[in-house]
């Protein structure tokens, strides 16, 4: 009974880890020289000119004033920026990965000592630590690598501030995945100078887009 319970408490954590979708994994990296965000205004422009007629980019940059302004930093309206922000999002053309996951017919089929013999068993038994591993299988996925880069420079060109945000995808789909990029970039603005951090965003509680 107690091998049961243990048996069952495995595959509830496989199920566990399948369901872990909806989290929002980035890697974040940032460069600055800021004590103290906010207060300045901040004009907002695609790095890439050929991106500043773009409603696409247009939107993006909406998402990022959003959180700018969160950090105290406010639009020029008829006055100069005090500070101007470049940005660019990138997604590439995908690559393939493989990974391991838990075969579809495991832990339905095992070999074990019956009443009488020796002999296959086929029934529900869920299956141990090393059954699971025994019945992983390799699958090619192709992923997609999506970037959000953004640096503020003063008007004189002086750069004071870079970041980087980047994630894996499955969907070539870049306006769904910028807004959790400009999130996570975002999260402990500016961050800690020159660190790359694992930032974790529950998609539920993202901001700044749909």
């Amino acid at each position: 009974m107690k091998t049961l319970f243990i048996r069952a408490g495995l595959i509830l954590g496989f199920v566990t880890l399948a369901a872990c979708s909806t989290v929002f994994r980035s890697d974040v990296a940032t460069f600055h020289e800021i004590t103290v965000p906010g207060g300045e205004r901040v004009m907002l422009t695609p790095m890439i000119a050929e991106k500043s007629d773009s409603i696409e980019f247009q939107q993006y940059a909406n998402i990022l004033a959003g959180h700018l302004q969160k950090y105290g930093y406010k639009q020029p309206g008829e006055e100069e920026p005090q500070l101007i922000a470049g940005f660019d999002v990138t997604i590439n053309d995908g690559r393939e990965k493989l990974e391991n996951r838990l075969s579809p017919y495991s832990g339905f089929g095992y070999w074990g000592r019956g009443y009488w013999s020796y002999g296959r068993y086929w029934a529900p038994i869920y299956p141990t630590f090393y059954d699971a591993w025994d019945d992983t299988e390799v699958v090619a996925r192709t992923v997609y690598t999506a970037t959000l880069t953004m640096e503020l420079r003063t008007p004189d060109g002086t750069l004071i501030f870079e970041g980087r945000a980047e994630t894996e995808t499955r969907r070539k789909d870049l306006p769904k995945v910028m807004p959790y990029l400009a999130a996570a970039l975002f999260e402990n603005f500016p961050g800690e100078s020159g660190v790359t951090r694992r930032v974790v965003i529950a998609r539920e509680e993202k901001t700044g887009g749909k």
